[in-house]
Parts: structure tokens; sequence; C-alpha cells
């Protein structure tokens, strides 16, 4: 189909509105997430200043009271062991031992 001079007169009078709608629609993405943008911000400085409300409890307490649970039961342990020892030598130095790193150190140098 062969295009005819009143239609390249068409296309080109069109041709500066075609310009401006890809101006506009290139301009739109940025305004679109700058709107959004502030949009979030407005909504976090209303989160920062609103009351929360609770959520529901889940496992994480139950888990704490088990592990203080078993702090006490080893810190009552200790002392029962420490009690055995002997009260009358208060002034033994205690010694720290980590039972993963082993007793016997081999020093190169």
């Amino acid at each position: 189909m062969p295009l005819l001079p009143i239609d390249l007169q068409i296309m080109f009078s069109q041709l500066s509105y075609v310009g401006k709608e890809q101006a506009v629609q290139r301009d739109a993405r940025p305004q679109y997430q700058f709107v959004q943008g502030t949009e979030m911000v407005q909504k976090a400085e209303h989160d920062d200043s609103a009351v929360n409300q609770s959520q529901q409890v889940k496992e994480g307490p139950e888990k704490t009271k088990e592990q203080e649970e078993r702090e006490k039961h080893k810190h009552s342990q200790g002392q029962e062991k420490s009690d055995t020892r002997g009260s009358g030598s208060e002034e033994e130095k205690q010694i720290f031992e980590d039972p993963d790193l082993g007793h016997h150190v081999d020093l190169v140098g």
C-alpha cells in the first residue's frame, strides 16, 4: 500500500504531538515513583508515631523459660559440686577449662 502525499502531511503535522506524548510517558514513571515514595514515608512516619497493636505471642517466651530453667538447674548443680569439694579451701584459684579446646598445648616457634 503506497503512502500518499496527504498521508505524509498528516503524519508530519502530528509529529509534535507524538513527541510530547512520548515525553509525558517518559516522565510519568519517575513521577509515579516519587509519589509512591512520598506515600511510603508518610506511612512510616504515621507508624512511628502511632501505638502498635500487639500481635500473637509465638513460641519465643516458652523457649526463654526453658533456657532459664536449664541455667538455674546448671547453676544449682554447680553449687552442689562446689559444696562437695570443701568450703575450707576458699583461697583456691578458679581455673577456667573449655572442654572443646582440650588440655595439651603445642607451641611451635
